[in-house]
């Protein structure tokens, strides 16, 4: 199964379109948003899920507080699972989205040891590092990188392999296919 990975879109719906478009060209199954996604970017999310029938995870994070008081809400949008903390099993691997913007959450589930992914964003900048058993993945941002180009992730869960592109579709960095946590 593959991981489509996004983070720090920040509402900006053209770069968020064509980040998706990439994703879903190399085959993702199942949608990661790591968190300052937007109203729009939700409501975008939402559709093209809908429209390829799969599902995302969406971590709220800093710029997403306006969500947090109305969890009705939350449970409202079509295809999408969206928590401060989402957690899922996808293809046996346990995993969890955090925006990353509270260092403490962050730190607790990577201390508990109980996941063997924690994505993550709120940097704007990749991350792939490994912890114990939990690998740490951050796509960087599409709509608002800092330093380095607009970046997605791709997370092959049969090999572990994580590729990360730019939004021309270009690899920036791929990790081993044997980094399995």
């Amino acid at each position: 199964m593959l991981l489509g990975i996004l983070s720090d879109t920040h509402n900006h719906l053209p770069p968020t379109r064509t980040a998706l478009t990439l994703l879903l060209t190399h085959g993702a199954r199942h949608l990661i948003h790591c968190g300052d996604s937007g109203p729009d970017v939700l409501t975008l999310l939402s559709a093209t899920c809908q429209e390829h029938n799969i599902h995302a995870h969406v971590a709220i994070g800093n710029c997403d507080r306006w969500f947090l008081p109305t969890p009705a809400l939350r449970y409202q949008i079509p295809h999408l699972h969206i928590d401060t903390a989402p957690q899922c099993h996808l293809h046996n691997h346990s995993c969890a989205i955090v925006h990353g913007d509270d260092p403490q959450l962050l730190e607790r589930l990577i201390a508990a040891g109980n996941h063997d992914y924690i994505f993550t964003g709120h940097t704007h900048q990749p991350e792939n590092r490994q912890v114990g058993a939990t690998r740490i993945l951050n796509p960087g941002s599409c709509a608002r990188p800092r330093g380095r180009p607009p970046s997605v992730l791709l997370l092959d869960l049969a090999t572990h392999q994580a590729t990360w592109r730019s939004l021309d579709d270009k690899i920036l960095l791929v990790s081993p296919p044997d980094h399995a946590p």
